[in-house]
């Protein structure tokens, strides 16, 4: 089985609150609470194990009490992972839920700062990972004290033996892009920020000027999604669902999807078409990144053709 490779320097303590009805400035007292291990790297991981044609290694930071429940939890779904441990307590995510009216508000607590020899320790784990990987995927943000190098170097590490690289963030990622990334996948709200500009298609446009990219794949929730495969940029219809109970982690199962497929040799676009799927198939389950597997393979048949809108 194909290997990936999963950078996801900033992990999380995941809590879900379920409310009936949440009334600001009052009190709230949640019906159910769920809790587990979460971040882009865990969430990418275990969609990636729900789809079952790559096999993952996290790499992260964790510590205090909160890194050994995430741990924990990894260890039991046998994801595994290389573990830089620290005194730097590992953040808590809360997400709130409401029923009436459906909304999904996520709260994110700030993560410490990393000891300069725990990035180093990480970093070599990371290095000596990547012979066996076929695809690197770099997911997230970075914890303070870990250096924009990190993301960088590891990404030149991974062009130097050919492997796949997937940047799925947006946040101080000019070095990492300049590196070499195979495919960036975004939402429309973070190309947009990146590029500064308005528009996807002027987006794109200053993306290929700036990085060398060889795909872009953007996602906008239940609107059209896009896709440029080096030339030509695609509008794409995403499966539309009859309820959404958390949008928390879809976005992650659909870079996990989509490079499961592509690393056993699907096209592209196909493989982001499927990443849609299963990403609509999360949204409708309570805990981020969980899915049903026939469920995304079902909603596959309901997306639309793809339309081409542009070519550079």
């Amino acid at each position: 089985m194909k290997k990936i490779l999963v950078s996801g320097l900033n992990p999380a303590w995941q809590k879900t609150l379920f409310f009936s009805e949440v009334v600001q400035g009052g009190v709230n007292r949640a019906a159910k609470a769920e809790r587990t291990a979460s971040g882009k790297g865990i969430n990418f991981a275990r969609a990636a194990k729900t789809w079952g044609k790559a096999e993952t290694v996290v790499l992260q930071f964790a510590g205090g009490i909160t890194g050994k429940l995430l741990t924990g939890v990894l260890d039991r779904e046998e994801i595994r992972h290389f573990t830089a441990f620290s005194d730097a307590g590992t953040r808590v995510c809360t997400t709130v839920i409401s029923a009436n009216p459906h909304s999904v508000t996520e709260l994110i607590e700030p993560s410490a700062p990393i000891p300069e020899d725990t990035v180093r320790t990480l970093f070599e784990m990371g290095v000596k990972a990547l012979p066996e990987s076929d695809a690197l995927a770099v997911c997230g943000t970075y914890p303070p004290g870990v250096p924009q190098e990190f993301y960088a170097s590891l990404i030149r590490e991974a062009r130097k033996s050919g492997k796949f690289i997937l940047l799925d963030s947006f946040m101080n990622v000019e070095q990492s892009l300049q590196a070499g990334v195979s495919l960036l996948k975004v939402n429309l709200e973070e190309i947009l920020k990146l590029t500064a500009e308005t528009d996807i298609l002027r987006a794109v446009g200053r993306c290929r000027e700036r990085y060398p990219l060889d795909l872009i794949a953007v996602t906008a929730g239940p609107d059209s999604a896009w896709f440029f495969n080096g030339k030509e940029l695609y509008r794409l219809s995403p499966p539309q669902i009859s309820h959404v109970e958390n949008t928390i982690g879809a976005g992650d199962t659909c870079s996990s999807v989509m490079l499961s497929e592509i690393v056993n040799g699907t096209d592209p676009m196909e493989a982001f078409l499927l990443g849609l799927s299963a990403a609509s198939a999360s949204c409708m389950t309570p805990v981020c990144a969980f899915y049903d597997k026939n469920t995304a393979l079902e909603l596959r048949g309901t997306a639309g053709e793809p339309e081409r809108v542009k070519t550079y």
